[in-house]
């Protein structure tokens, strides 16, 4: 997927786009962040985004205050139909060394870029994707899970490919399937839907948790386990998510092709249509 130009930043609710060189987002990755579509001057699932991002900061010890109403202002006043907002926090800024005090305060950045177009729209035979050499790490059970600021996995494997793939799929030291580079994956066997389990490593998208509530709901068997690479040359469909396109059909991984079943066109349909495409 080609970058898209970030079109406005405020940087802690000021449209003066300034960081101290001293903020340990830059310092040490010491932060997280949130990626959400905007329709129409409104963050898509801004509550749930925000939830997670709470979650993690807790996690963190970030204590961060309610910019809720602000990011809300900011992306109204863009107005721009469609975008993509990048919500940064930071643990704040302090002098050097990696102890803190516990009253430093946090800084956050929301970056808007113009919202790159659906990959349906190039054709609906699902995107191509490959899988890459670069692992992710297994990480400290306090990090498993959070959508930190530290993606240096993600940025090597990104180098692996141009533009020719949509995503690249990646998985553990011990060759077990996790995610893509900026998504989630699910896999359809015999009209059961499965995604791996992201216990020990890996984002807990928001769009992924829409999937599997909504077919619980809906009556779609469906369980979070762990894959491999057999379990994904056997399924009958394989579908990516996240919150810029929402479900995204795949249509190849490397040689391996695959169709847009039946019940990823259903998810599409269901969760997507009128929001994402």
């Amino acid at each position: 997927m080609a970058g898209t130009n970030v079109r406005f930043v405020t940087v802690n609710g000021e449209d003066a786009a300034v960081c101290s060189v001293l903020d340990r987002g830059l310092q040490f990755g010491d932060g997280l962040f949130e990626t959400m579509l905007c329709v129409d001057g409104a963050a898509v699932d801004l509550e749930e985004h925000w939830l997670r991002l709470q979650e993690g900061c807790g996690r963190l010890g970030i204590q961060c205050p309610d910019i809720r109403r602000e990011v809300n202002a900011a992306i109204a006043r863009w107005g721009t139909p469609r975008a993509v907002a990048k919500l940064v926090v930071t643990r704040g800024s302090t002098e050097r060394g990696y102890r803190c005090a516990a009253s430093v305060r946090p800084n956050w950045v929301l970056t808007l870029s113009d919202a790159p177009k659906h990959p349906l729209a190039h054709g609906s035979g699902g995107v191509a994707v490959k899988l890459c050499r670069t692992r992710v790490s297994l990480e400290d059970p306090q990090l498993a899970g959070v959508k930190h600021l530290n993606r240096l996995a993600q940025v090597l494997a990104r180098r692996e490919w141009e533009d020719e793939y949509h995503d690249g799929l990646m998985t553990d030291p011990g060759g077990r399937l996790i995610e893509g580079c900026t998504t989630n994956l699910f896999l359809v066997a015999g009209g059961t839907v499965r995604t791996p389990d992201l216990t020990a490593c890996g984002v807990r998208g928001i769009v992924r948790q829409k999937v599997l509530d909504h077919a619980k709901a809906s009556g779609i068997p469906c369980e979070v386990t762990q894959l491999g690479l057999q379990e994904l040359e056997r399924a009958d469909e394989v579908f990516l998510t996240n919150s810029v396109f929402g479900v995204v059909p795949v249509g190849a991984v490397d040689g391996t092709k695959y169709g847009v079943g039946p019940v990823t066109a259903r998810l599409m349909r269901e969760l997507c249509q009128g929001v994402y495409f």
